[in-house]
């Protein structure tokens, strides 16, 4: 499935995060998968890794949810230890 990188700017905190991904989760359809987020709090930035059919879906769940972001980047994993990049 197609892997996207969501750009977040948000003050939130730790706690806030946290809280916020937990009710997202617990709303998102079937075929579309969250897997992870690097987060810099101090600057309110936050940078999600998902999996969905298309940008065009993933932004509707997030809009539908009230998150708000910046961009959407279709992107592909490299596979460091393996040497391999993700097959589209």
């Amino acid at each position: 499935m197609p892997r996207f990188l969501v750009v977040h700017t948000m003050p939130l905190t730790e706690e806030e995060w946290v809280e916020g991904v937990k009710a997202l989760a617990a709303q998102l359809p079937e075929g579309i998968t969250y897997e992870r987020t690097y987060c810099n709090f101090p600057d309110g930035k936050f940078f999600c890794d998902w999996q969905s059919p298309s940008a065009e879906v993933l932004g509707e769940i997030l809009r539908t949810a009230g998150v708000p972001f910046d961009e959407i980047h279709p992107v592909r994993l490299f596979d460091a230890a393996k040497g391999e990049m993700e097959s589209d």
